[in-house]
Parts: C-alpha cells; structure tokens; sequence
C-alpha cells in the first residue's frame, strides 16, 4: 500500500503485492550483482551452522580439573612406586577406587570438556590419561581376567608386556612435550618429568631394575606435584587471589591481523 496526499487527506492506493514483492526482489539482487566482493573474498552458495568462537561460549575451563586429577593420583602412585612409606611395590591395590573414579573419569570428562572448548591438545591428554587410569583401576579388579591373566603367565612375560605397555606411553608423552615447546614453562616441566617417569619406568621394569623403576618415580612425583602447581595457578589468579602463580611465560605468539586476534584461543 503506498501513501499519497490528496486535497481532503491522505490516499491510499493499492498495488498488486507480487508488484511490489518483484520489485524488492529485483532492487536486492541488482544490489548484490553491483557489490563487489573484497578481493580473495567468494560470496558463498550455502550457509552453514558452525559453533561459536570459544571466547564466546559458556563453557568453563576444565583444565584445572584434569590437572589436579591428575596429579594427586600420580603423586600417590609415584610414592609407592619408590617405596615411601609402605615399601616397595606395595599399596597399588589402595589406589583402584581413585585410579578408577579421580584420575579415571574425572580426567576424562575434563578431557571431553576440553575438547567441547575447542581445546584439541588438552582434551587429547586428558581423555586419553583418563582412559588410561580407568584401565589401570580395571586390571587391579578381579573378575577382569587380569589378575588371573597375569597369574597364569610367567614372571618374565608379564614384566616385559607392562614394559611394552610403558614403552608406547613414552612415545606418546613425547609427542605431548613436543607440543608444549612454546607453551609456558610449568607445562613443559609436567611433561618432561612425565616422559622420564615412563622411560625409567619401562627400562626398568623391561630389564627388572629396580633403581631404574624407583628412579622413574621420583620423576613421577615431581611431575604429580607440577601438574598440582599448573592446576593451582590456573584457579589462584588475580580475581579471586592476591596475585597470578608465575609459570614462565617465555614465548608470545605474533598476531597478525584483527581476525586472528578475535579467534585466538
């Protein structure tokens, strides 16, 4: 309806409403033929429904919850292992309810909220450390089959197997360190003395040595208690403590355009 004065009043005269809907149709598409797109810029045929950026999601950072997880179990575990307290290679069997629920799925839960983040390297550590402990907790279980598994078998046969077992962790911790390299220097603390836990750990228990075994240890109890350190700095900062923890930040990546600067995690 289009609105026109007259000599008594406004008029009102009725058009075709396919008229007027043709001629919006057309005014658009002319406009859109007659913008030109910035160049490398392609306007796009369909329109696709992606998440958010992370900054903009109501997601809290799980991180801290697979650090603590993490470490409080590696600590204890790490203390049997060199034989404080309860003496060597004793105690593991006090840990299956906490190797199966705290550094298990607590872990792993924080790792698939990691990975609901956006975060793909600390939701690919912590799920899979979680699944780990889980299997850990499982094998000490009986009913499993493990534990019977592991009776029937030779001394020497399930000493090299756990050693394999190591052996392939190792690998895979040093391809987490690996990535760590321009991270902070707490982080690359936890992941190193991690890597040599494994490493110690698997040539001692490949070739029944039980300093190297106990040497892994302490590596692991040094790792429990950077992994604590990394989960501490992330709660206590400035807005609810009286100053950020430092972990050496050593290395900060260049951001070229305003975009980037948006999307950076």
């Amino acid at each position: 309806m289009d609105h026109q004065t007259g000599p008594t009043g406004p008029m009102v005269s009725m058009a075709p409403s396919g008229e007027h809907h043709s001629t919006s149709s057309s005014n658009s598409q002319e406009e859109h033929k007659n913008h030109t797109p910035p160049q490398g810029y392609t306007y796009p045929s369909e329109i696709h429904i992606v998440a958010p950026p992370v900054q903009f999601r109501r997601f809290g950072n799980a991180a801290a919850l697979g650090l603590i997880t993490f470490g409080i179990c590696t600590v204890q575990e790490s203390m049997m292992q060199t034989g404080m307290s309860v003496g060597y290679g004793h105690g593991y069997g006090s840990m299956t309810a906490q190797s199966i629920t705290v550094a298990g799925i607590a872990q792993l839960l924080a790792g698939l909220w990691q990975l609901a983040n956006g975060d793909t390297f600390e939701g690919a550590a912590f799920t899979s450390f979680g699944a780990s402990w889980i299997a850990k907790g499982l094998a000490q279980v009986p009913g499993t089959g493990v534990l019977a598994y592991q009776q029937a078998e030779s001394p020497e046969t399930v000493r090299r197997q756990q050693g394999i077992i190591a052996l392939t962790w190792a690998i895979w911790v040093l391809i987490l360190l690996a990535g760590n390299v321009k991270s902070h220097v707490a982080n690359i603390v936890l992941f190193g003395t991690l890597n040599l836990q494994l490493d110690f750990s698997c040539a001692g228990t490949w070739l029944n040595h039980e300093r190297l075994i106990k040497t892994g240890g302490w590596f692991g109890f040094f790792c429990g208690l950077s992994a604590m350190y990394n989960a501490a700095a992330i709660l206590l900062n400035e807005e609810n403590f009286w100053f950020n923890l430092p972990v050496g930040n050593w290395y900060t990546p260049v951001i070229e355009s305003e975009e980037d600067r948006l999307y950076a995690v």
